[in-house]
């Protein structure tokens, strides 16, 4: 680095010193807020996709038991419709 192109500044050394330890611990805090809610949004987005997996099953496990339902619903109708056919005064 050549000597004329060394950078100075106007301020005492001791001013710059306390606004640069300043700026870097403001910017460390900054760090540390954004890592603690990137930290809690991962912990949200696991609990809420663990709940989306259990209501998933719920899921799956009612439309079976609507299926067996609409089987055992269809099946009494023909039965009565049969019923219906055998007597048909009633």
């Amino acid at each position: 680095m050549e000597v004329g192109n060394k950078k100075t500044y106007s301020s005492a050394q001791r001013k710059l010193v306390k606004f640069f330890e300043r700026s870097r611990n403001q910017g460390k805090a900054q760090s540390r807020a954004a890592k603690t809610v990137l930290k809690r949004v991962g912990t949200r987005l696991g609990r809420v996709e663990r709940s989306n997996a259990a209501y998933q099953q719920q899921l799956a496990a009612l439309h079976t038991q609507v299926t067996e339902w609409q089987a055992k619903h269809a099946q009494r109708a023909r039965e009565l419709e049969e019923l219906k056919k055998k007597y048909p005064g009633m």
